[in-house]
């Protein structure tokens, strides 16, 4: 049975509340003359208890249409939403045990009791921008406890239609397990990023899938914002539409975002725009650059988080990524294949202002295979069709430049059914332990796990499945020197959901993980995380 955490009615009912019912929220903003005058009065703080940073959802009357203040046992919070009967508020540091008011211009309220429990330790977030539960989509978070002690974990949505929503339950995730969080259930009809808080270290990434599941999307998130973004991959030529998302996680603080694409047309600049406090923006990339191949870089003020996606053919195949904060002289790039009817391209972006001579190697089936050093000039974009340097063969890609550049890697097939393809960022270096978050054998998916051997002597590694009911190791496997294997992990691991650690006893390697569903209609891929 897949373990998919859902709302309880409440939580349910009150984030419907929020998204959907915003026409009387704000027919609510306005209080009457009458109103205006009257003390405001809470009628409930959710959750009644959390450590200092918790955010809480405030409901009562006569809060009014003009922000007032929030105070936690005397100590003044940062708001976020504020209706007339609904205030969401973050616990501020220095609070203590004690009653919550809110104080608008006619007084303050009543106070409700709010307990400040102790922080949890060795605290993870983790940030998804991409998301959405409108248009047809279907959006789940996944997320893999890689400890022995169970994780307590807070959401937040922040969404692009309404701002900051935090979740009023938190979720409980078992050692050594993974949890499935279904956004739909949670928050409806928008447009939404997600920011994820554990009290123990774990691994999140994010599945979207529309049109009956006819295609879909994956990406592991990052742990930190940053004022610089790049994403290598982009293409407004039909037929494909490209959209950057951005995530702006702060409570109060808008960020100020310039972009600048690395075109096939040269360099274009499009104008500073914000994205408010605990929202998320997109934008469609057609509108700024016309048709073309395109890389991007995004540069806020405030730290923000990007992502990428791509559709093509009316949508009928997509694929998403995250961008990544600075470039590397070395890349490794775990799958790729240009067999079984896969197309495989590399997409190198150097946003330097200097020239960067590139090296490829081809780490194949067959043994590695090198090529021709090439020059990409300054603030430029290349592509590379694998498929013409290799043939017929399953590869991982190294990349190494003299110059810091950024690597991606997009794969497209076609079943008999239509385009589908997916993407990932590379990763910038090898490592002895890995995580994998997503994975599944049941509900129809085939799950892959590609392992990438850059060295030159053969590794070891161990495979463990972290399933709802459990770890589950399979016998260790070795793995030739430059070379790739492939793990049919439905052969291993039948009719499970799963979350996966790849382990090497001695040196470090590179893994990826494919999903494929509708006999290879469709499908998604994501790197893995190394924990720090």
């Amino acid at each position: 049975m897949r373990r998919t955490i859902q709302a309880t009615r409440c939580g349910a009912c009150f984030l419907l509340f929020l998204a959907v019912g915003l026409t009387a929220l704000f027919t609510l903003m306005l209080p009457s003359a009458a109103q205006a005058a009257t003390r405001p009065h809470i009628n409930s703080v959710t959750p009644s208890q959390g450590p200092v940073g918790t955010y809480v959802i405030i409901t009562g009357t006569n809060f009014g249409g003009t922000v007032g203040s929030v105070s936690f046992n005397g100590i003044t919070a940062t708001t976020g939403i504020w209706f007339n009967g609904t205030i969401t508020a973050q616990v501020p540091d220095g609070a203590t045990s004690g009653p919550a008011t809110v104080t608008t211009s006619a007084g303050t309220s009543n106070g409700v009791n709010f307990v400040v429990t102790g922080t949890p330790g060795a605290a993870q977030t983790w940030y998804l921008a991409e998301g959405s539960t409108a248009h047809g989509f279907e959006t789940y978070v996944l997320m893999e406890n890689t400890t022995a002690v169970d994780a307590t974990v807070n959401v937040v949505y922040n969404t692009q239609q309404y701002g900051r929503i935090p979740r009023p339950q938190a979720i409980n995730i078992p050692s050594n397990s993974r949890v499935t969080l279904k956004v739909n259930d949670d928050i409806p009809n928008v447009d939404v990023s997600t920011e994820v808080r554990s009290s123990q270290k774990i691994v999140c990434e994010r599945a979207m899938y529309w049109s009956d599941r006819i295609e879909g999307t994956d990406s592991i998130g990052v742990t930190q914002p940053a004022k610089t973004w790049y994403l290598a991959e982009g293409c407004t030529l039909p037929p494909f539409e490209t959209w950057v998302l951005i995530q702006n996680p702060s409570i109060a603080t808008p960020a100020k975002v310039n972009i600048t694409y690395m075109t096939s047309n040269g360099v274009i600049q499009k104008g500073t725009i914000e994205v408010g406090a605990g929202q998320r923006t997109s934008i469609d990339v057609s509108k700024d650059v016309g048709q073309c191949n395109v890389s991007t870089k995004v540069e806020s003020d405030q730290g923000v988080i990007c992502e990428r996606a791509m559709y093509w053919n009316h949508r009928r195949g997509g694929h998403d990524s995250i961008g990544v904060t600075g470039g590397s002289k070395t890349w490794y790039l775990a799958e790729g294949s240009s067999a079984w009817g896969f197309e495989t391209w590399l997409l190198l972006q150097n946003p330097s202002k200097h020239a960067a001579k590139v090296d490829v190697r081809y780490m194949t089936s067959a043994g590695p295979v090198a090529q021709p050093t090439f020059t990409m000039p300054p603030d430029s974009r290349e592509t590379i069709r694998v498929n013409d340097k290799v043939r017929s063969l399953d590869t991982s890609i190294q990349v190494s430049s003299d110059r810091e550049i950024i690597a991606e890697r997009a794969m497209y097939w076609d079943n008999g059914t239509g385009r589908a393809g997916h993407d990932t960022i590379g990763m910038t270096a090898p490592a002895k332990t890995i995580y994998l978050a997503e994975g599944s054998t049941a509900w129809g998916f085939e799950t892959f796990v590609c392992i990438q051997n850059p060295n030159s002597k053969p590794v070891t590694v161990t495979v463990t499945y972290l399933t709802n009911y459990g770890p589950i190791n399979a016998q260790p496997l070795n793995i030739n020197p430059n070379s790739r294997v492939t793990i049919n992990v439905n052969s291993e691991l039948p009719d499970k959901d799963a979350s996966i650690k790849i382990t090497s006893t001695s040196l470090p390697v590179m893994a990826e993980r494919a999903m494929y569903w509708n006999n290879k209609g469709a499908g998604h891929v994501s790197i893995g995380w190394v924990p720090q």
